[in-house]
């Protein structure tokens, strides 16, 4: 059984990477550092994880996850890390 760490970000750094919370099950994290706000984390996971609405077609379409997913890719290993410019 793997073990799964809770991602921490550096200051200035935003994070997603799958791991673990305290008394969680494990699944994609999101984290940011010191100079980093909650909404550029909720940014991140709104684009990966949020259904896209097709305006023509009049439904939702799978997530960007759910995409990788179903062409057999391993989610468990995804790793997204940025970091913002200094000024």
């Amino acid at each position: 059984m793997k073990r799964y760490r809770t991602p921490k970000a550096r200051p200035g750094q935003l994070k997603a990477q799958w791991g673990k919370l305290p008394e969680e099950a494990p699944d994609l994290v999101f984290c940011w550092g010191n100079g980093i706000s909650r909404c550029d984390g909720s940014m991140l996971h709104s684009f990966l994880d949020g259904k896209r609405y097709n305006p023509i077609r009049k439904i939702y379409e799978n997530s960007f996850l759910d995409e990788l997913q179903e062409r057999g890719y391993d989610i468990t290993t995804l790793k997204i890390s940025v970091e913002k410019k200094t000024v």
